[in-house]
């Protein structure tokens, strides 16, 4: 039986330059970007391998749902890895659910592959993990919210 999907959230980008690429969306599309925050990510899992990552993220409300431009600031992540081996592009696309674990355990008795490519908290705010294999192309994130 299939696994239910949530409504999309965002579409991730991964860029070298938020601010270049929020130019860009204002001036093609007359979107603008929301304000960067940077996010430091101290004990994410990349590829199984604890790593320290940071990144910079901006959201472009484009009416129906949001795209995330993502720049790598350091360490080594998927963000960074996407960059080496594709340069910028659509990396994810993102769903929130109501508890991460016990989508992939669904995932899992349906018989779908569960490859997570990165595992991530941030502090206060939620747990997010990017999967392998599930969209032909971009990874899915699934995004879990603390009540």
């Amino acid at each position: 039986m299939p696994i239910p999907l949530p409504a999309l959230h965002h579409v991730g980008v991964v860029v070298p330059d938020s601010a270049a690429a929020a130019a860009d969306f204002e001036r093609r599309w007359g979107v603008a970007a929301g304000q960067p925050f940077d996010l430091d990510l101290p004990q994410a899992l990349f590829r199984g391998v604890p790593v320290d990552v940071s990144a910079r993220y901006r959201f472009v409300d484009t009416g129906a749902s949001q795209v995330e431009l993502i720049e790598p600031l350091s360490g080594q992540s998927p963000y960074s890895a996407f960059l080496e081996e594709r340069g910028e592009g659509v990396h994810h696309l993102a769903y929130f659910v109501e508890r991460i674990d016990a989508y992939l355990d669904g995932l899992r008795e349906a018989g779908e592959p569960v490859d997570i490519q990165f595992d991530a908290t941030i502090p206060g705010r939620g747990r997010f993990v990017y999967l392998d294999g599930l969209a032909h192309g971009p990874a899915i994130e699934l995004v879990e919210v603390p009540s």
